[in-house]
């Protein structure tokens, strides 16, 4: 009788335990000062809408777990009149997070799931963007945030 219960008791754990590494869906989204930006002032045009006051973009740290899907999004500084759109997504330096050393983008979107890695590794990577100042042509940007492993 006690094996019966007992049984029912260990699979309520073990689902319990399940969902509490469940995936997470992080989305990160790129404000860029269309206006105004260049390859050298990247830090003072470019911000993720959830960085720390005070935090630079090339020190930005976006912490994930396996299975974790990373969406990342551009939109224009408010009342900037030029337009921003993502390339793609390309891997720098350190472990592959998503097995892959780069991500397009698909529908404006660059989205990719974490397959890989240790807790504390980082992965250092890119984000590529294009950039249409009022009146001028597409240029194109990058921008180098982090990846760390919970």
């Amino acid at each position: 009788m006690r094996t019966q219960k007992l049984i029912p008791m260990i699979f309520s754990l073990l689902l319990i335990s399940a969902f509490s590494y469940a995936q997470e869906k992080i989305s990160l989204v790129l404000i860029v000062d269309t206006d105004s930006i260049t390859q050298e002032n990247i830090s003072e045009t470019c911000r993720f809408t959830d960085q720390a006051a005070g935090t630079s973009i090339i020190d930005y740290i976006t912490l994930v777990n396996i299975g974790d899907e990373i969406k990342w999004k551009a939109d224009e500084a408010e009342g900037n009149t030029g337009k921003v759109k993502l390339e793609k997504f390309k891997h720098e330096n350190g472990p592959k997070f998503f097995d892959k050393d780069s991500i397009p983008v698909s529908f404006g979107r660059i989205k990719g799931i974490i397959k890989n890695g240790a807790p504390n590794e980082i992965e250092k990577y890119s984000i590529v963007i294009k950039v249409k100042k009022s009146g001028g042509d597409w240029e194109e940007y990058i921008i180098d945030p982090k990846l760390k492993m919970n």
